[in-house]
């Protein structure tokens, strides 16, 4: 590996962390405010994971602990693992009580994307636009758009007065994101027709153009590339409805990868998982971010996509995860405490194996791809 490849590593290592190490302790500040909130007795918050390194603070019932791994933090609660006399233990508290603490590290997560995708809307709205890159290819020199002086960087803005609609990157559209553009002028191949366009200072002007019939050779009707991320200044209405649809869309597609996932694992374990990043391939994607033109934009939206996707994680049924502990609360109450904790710390075992187990299996699949999805 050369230099430069290990400073890429380090560099996308260094920015996941600084991405998840916060995420992770919002989460855990849920739980923390919640359990407060509901008098739950907190022993301690911990920033990162043993072993303790050092105690900063106390208050009156809560020790405040930097550990030496440094991969998030936790909350610890009186008779969270084990029975209690104290009247204000976890375990003694009402089932309405035990569930609120449980789903508050979730909500947390969930209003983190959505604050996150507000910000990226209001500050920076980004958008794709139809903006055009003519074609290199030095056997299709003579394209509709060079004959008509079309320039790299000119945004179609209307084909005979139909416009070319801008999607938002908070509608997270999968798949092409040039193809309603492409459609629009395939259907009207070998029609003249006026476009107007607009240069990069704003400017527009109308140019008639007739586009041609793509075949084998010449891909195309007016031989440019599309799409491009453009920003500007948002308005913080249509800022906030992006959030909240950019969050429920993202969740969505994350939902539909953890499907996804799930099938391939069952049935083709062998192969790569497609659009499947783990740890190592998150961190390149962070590196590859970093020197790009809308680092800090591309950065906020990752992070906000990661706050969702770890809301989504930690409301699946494994009992290491806050959606398992929720299930076992619950059975706890319909079957009692003693059926049910046999189980739990088995289960509690098994899912944590099977958690690592996945990290590690998905993880083979960043280092034989190179990192990269």
């Amino acid at each position: 590996m050369t230099l430069s490849g290990i400073g890429f590593g380090i560099t996308g290592i260094i920015g996941l962390f600084l991405i998840l190490i916060p995420l992770v302790l919002i989460h855990e500040t849920g739980h923390f405010i919640m359990a407060r909130l509901t008098r739950i007795r907190v022993l301690e918050f911990g920033l990162g994971f043993p072993p303790r390194a050092k105690v900063l603070g106390r208050d009156h019932e809560t020790e405040y602990t930097l550990n030496y791994l440094p991969i998030g933090g936790f909350v610890r609660l009186e008779g969270e693992e084990t029975n209690s006399d104290d009247p204000r233990a976890f375990v003694n508290s009402s089932l309405p009580k035990q569930l609120i603490v449980l789903a508050a590290g979730v909500a947390m997560n969930l209003l983190v994307a959505v604050l996150l995708f507000f910000i990226v809307a209001w500050a920076f709205n980004p958008v794709i636009r139809p903006t055009m890159t003519l074609s290199a290819d030095p056997n299709d020199m003579n394209t509709p758009a060079r004959m008509a002086g079309l320039q790299d960087g000119e945004t179609l803005i209307s084909i005979d007065g139909e416009p070319f609609r801008s999607s938002s990157v908070l509608e997270f559209a999968s798949g092409d994101l040039a193809a309603p553009w492409r459609q629009q002028l395939l259907s009207h191949e070998g029609q003249k027709v006026q476009l107007v366009v607009a240069g990069v200072t704003g400017t527009e002007r109308t140019v008639e153009v007739t586009l041609r019939v793509p075949d084998q050779t010449h891909a195309g009707s007016l031989g440019v590339a599309l799409g491009a991320v453009a920003t500007s200044a948002g308005d913080p209405v249509s800022a906030a409805g992006l959030a909240v649809t950019g969050t429920a869309r993202a969740m969505d597609l994350i939902l539909g990868a953890v499907g996804d996932l799930g099938r391939q694992l069952f049935t083709n374990p062998t192969q790569a998982p497609a659009g499947v990043q783990g740890p190592i391939g998150m961190a390149s994607d962070v590196a590859s971010v970093v020197g790009q033109p809308n680092a800090f934009m591309i950065m906020l939206l990752l992070a906000g996509v990661i706050s969702a996707n770890l809301a989504l994680i930690n409301v699946l049924p494994l009992p290491v995860l806050d959606g398992g502990k929720i299930v076992i609360m619950i059975l706890k109450r319909l079957v009692g405490a003693r059926g049910v904790s046999a189980f739990e710390a088995f289960a509690y075992v098994a899912s944590f194996a099977l958690l690592l187990a996945f990290m590690a299996w998905i993880s083979y699949f960043d280092i034989v791809r190179g990192g990269a999805p």
